[in-house]
């Protein structure tokens, strides 16, 4: 189960217990390292009452989907049926490098994808980081909001949440284009996206945000250092 033997995005038939025919695969929806298993309905007690057992000595528990939600939206994972659907391209969310164009391989899809990043997309999934709300006075964010580009409406939120790791919300949405003399959708480039100032309308009321088109790995550097340096001095005392 190391790295070595079981790199990322990996795919083995595994037997967990009495249970065989155990698809792993070596990723998580949460943006930590990690597995999931696909398990045989008949075999689904078994195989969690295993996992639970032998992971007792490492602290193993249970948790919910809003601790799975605010994880993985903090790491700007989209989720299937709710950020992303059939209708998005790998393009408009990012997610060009699971596409492998240059090996000349056909797919359904393939020539309108190639066709798509010659000319450029028409939105583009964005993380937005709340810079002005207060998580204690100000009503929370839960999908739909209308997302603002220097005071101009661009598109809505698809999912948010509290990240516990940037202490602040976070929110996933589609930046679109619009023209402003005919309403027309027009390219969204990155650099349309980086150089935009951004608010997130909840319930009729503005809040600034910070616009990222990758995860927010610096913070996360800095949120560890901090909780580093709280440890030694926990140490020390």
């Amino acid at each position: 189960m190391t790295p070595d033997h079981f790199p990322s995005l990996f795919c083995k038939e595994m037997s967990v217990g009495y249970a065989n025919g155990i698809r792993v695969m070596s990723m998580t929806h949460t943006g930590e390292p990690g597995f999931m298993l696909y398990i045989p309905i008949e075999y689904a007690l078994h195989v969690y009452n295993e996992v639970m057992s032998v992971g007792q000595k490492y602290g193993i528990r249970n948790a919910g989907y809003y601790a799975l939600r605010s994880l993985r939206i903090e790491k700007f994972f989209a989720f299937w049926g709710q950020d992303i659907n059939n209708l998005t391209t790998p393009l408009e969310c990012g997610r060009e490098s699971r596409v492998k164009l240059e090996k000349g391989m056909d797919f359904i899809g393939r020539d309108a994808l190639l066709q798509q990043k010659q000319n450029g997309v028409y939105k583009r999934l964005t993380m937005f980081i709340l810079d002005d709300h207060d998580s204690d006075l100000d009503l929370w964010p839960w999908w739909g909001e209308p997302i603002y580009r220097n005071g101009q409406y661009v598109g809505k939120t698809t999912s948010s949440a509290y990240s516990y790791s940037l202490e602040r919300h976070v929110c996933l949405g589609f930046v679109h284009n619009f023209s402003e003399d005919t309403g027309e959708e027009q390219v969204v480039t990155a650099d349309f996206i980086n150089r935009g100032e951004y608010e997130i309308d909840i319930a009729g009321y503005r809040f600034q945000a910070k616009a990222k088109l990758y995860p927010v790995a610096s913070l996360f550097t800095q949120k560890r250092r901090k909780d580093d340096m709280e440890l030694s001095d926990l140490h020390g005392k």
